[in-house]
């Protein structure tokens, strides 16, 4: 991107009051603030011109912006740190309520609005776009790990009627409440109740029922006393009360599991195996749920290798596509089915062709070929084929060039987004953009990843005026959870994913996160 000139001496002071009266503040500092191109008013100076400056303090507060979706409310947290003006600050800010660029931006493509997006401002514009997909009926046990599509109501009261804690005999509290060793009560066994039969008969003063647990407890007892503390049935059909501390208790009340008609399931809960047995115990033989959104995954560049030829690799002639398999994984691990289109080469027909081959997915994923290099195709190919872009810049590191957008796929629109290349860059925008629309649309009830605050166990910097997600490693538990770099943060490093419990979320009104601070982190060890 070209300098521009420098500006005559009075448009500057034209540009330093205007700054003052919108901002309130002193006017921007060489080296210190962000570098966006802008498209300006005639009279304030030529098009196109590049400018330093302190951008926009929070307009959304101010209603400038839309306020974010719940979800993007999610990644709001407490931190303690530098911040960019030398200040500590403690508070809780939403992520990437920092500063804005001022309107009319261009992208380093061309000219599109509201370009250059703060985080929580992307992710409530990638939600808003998302609506779970249509139901299908499936039989209980095909149904693990979907959304649930319809409200489950119990159908029965279970346990149908009060019935036993624990294995040993059925009884009046008011015979064994003064039961000891050396004070045995002896009383007449009458009956055997077991799970799955009726209560049976009443139990008088002086008698017993033998019962087993979840057998009903028969008329007239109020409690069971264990079998361990008896000395067992004897042939003459008695049996000796030892110890009489469960006069009143180790009774499980009618209704206590559900009752009919109460309501045990939402719609969006995932169905997990616990979930299952719920089901199972409602009675439930089939269930509704969402269907699982499939997405296609299309990597690009001549310079990836797959396994097959990573011999290449070995002698400095190729790259991995690690990306490939790993946001297929991602994919899956979001409920989704992941549908691999291949990695395209640096050429626009087979880009083309690999396209129209994801045709018939819900959602569509491209990596890399996003960029400002010259082979770069993807951006030039989705315009080609009508793409309409929705942003393609967001103010994160690492991740900045991904982009969101739809490919017109004769008569709907396909969601797209548009992954950078870098590994560490494909990995955090697929978790902070990509995972929460891919569990939207598939219908769960919870899209985001849970976070936790931990304290830093080092410094942690953030030298540039952008929203960071760092691969963090957590040491301990609870309160004392603490979160360490898993080492070099650069977005083409790949083997600190594989010791990253979760990604620091530092907000980039923050320079650093002192020895001690609070951190938001984004859990992301389990899937």
């Amino acid at each position: 991107m070209a300098w521009a000139q420098p500006l005559p001496l009075d448009r500057r002071r034209r540009r330093v009051r205007l700054g003052r009266a919108i901002r309130g503040r002193s006017p921007p500092r060489p080296g210190r603030d962000l570098q966006v191109r802008h498209e300006v008013l005639r009279d304030h100076r030529p098009r196109g011109a590049l400018v330093r400056h302190a951008p926009l303090r929070a307009a959304n507060r101010r209603g400038v912006l839309p306020l974010a979706a719940q979800d993007a409310r999610g990644l709001r947290g407490p931190h303690v740190g530098i911040e960019r003006r030398g200040r500590k600050r403690v508070g809780e800010r939403s992520l990437g309520h920092g500063d804005i660029p001022l309107p009319l931006v261009t992208t380093d493509f061309e000219s599109r609005s509201a370009d250059w997006l703060e985080v929580d401002t992307a992710l409530a514009r990638v939600m808003s776009a998302a609506a779970p997909l249509a139901s299908e009926r499936l039989p209980l046990l095909e149904c693990l790990g979907r959304s649930l599509a319809e409200e489950v109501v119990a159908e029965a009261t279970l346990p149908p009627w009060t019935n036993s804690a624990m294995d040993g005999y059925a009884v009046h509290a008011e015979d064994v409440r003064n039961a000891g060793a050396a004070t045995p009560v002896t009383l007449r066994v009458v009956s055997c109740v077991r799970a799955g039969d009726g209560p049976g008969r009443s139990i008088g003063a002086g008698e017993a029922a033998r019962i087993m647990t979840g057998a009903p407890i028969p008329p007239g007892a109020d409690s069971v006393v264990r079998v361990e503390d008896t000395d067992r049935e004897r042939e003459d059909g008695l049996v000796r009360v030892l110890d009489g501390r469960d006069a009143g208790h180790n009774l499980r009340p009618a209704g206590q599991d559900m009752r009919l008609g109460e309501r045990l399931l939402s719609r969006g809960h995932s169905i997990t195996p616990g979930t299952i047995g719920v089901l199972a115990a409602a009675g439930r033989a089939t269930v509704a749920v969402h269907r699982r959104p499939s997405a296609a995954i299309l990597t690009t560049g001549d310079e990836l290798r797959g396994p097959e030829r990573f011999d290449d690799v070995r002698a400095g002639a190729g790259v991995p596509n690690s990306n490939g398999p790993m946001l297929a994984a991602m994919v899956a691990a979001a409920g989704a089915e992941a549908v691999s289109v291949g990695n395209a080469a640096d050429d626009r027909e087979d880009l083309r062709a690999r396209l129209e081959d994801a045709r018939d997915s819900d959602v569509l994923i491209t990596v890399g070929g996003a960029s400002m290099g010259e082979a770069d195709l993807v951006k030039r190919v989705l315009d080609e084929m009508g793409y309409r872009p929705d942003f393609w810049r967001v103010r994160m590191r690492p991740g900045s060039p991904f982009g969101f957008g739809w490919l017109p796929r004769g008569g709907r629109l396909q969601p797209t987004f548009t992954l950078p290349g870098n590994p560490t860059s494909a990995f955090v925008t697929f978790e902070v953009f990509a995972r929460p629309f891919l569990r939207r649309i598939a219908g769960y009830e919870r899209t985001q990843r849970p976070r936790v605050v931990c304290r830093a166990a080092e410094v942690i910097r953030a030298p540039a005026a952008l929203s960071y997600f760092l691969r963090v490693a957590l040491e301990g538990d609870g309160p004392d959870m603490r979160a360490r770099l898993t080492g070099p943060q650069g977005s083409g490093l790949v083997s600190g994913l594989a010791r990253a419990g979760g990604l620091a979320v530092i907000p980039e009104h923050l320079a650093e996160v002192e020895v001690g601070g609070e951190v938001l982190v984004m859990l992301i060890g389990e899937a």
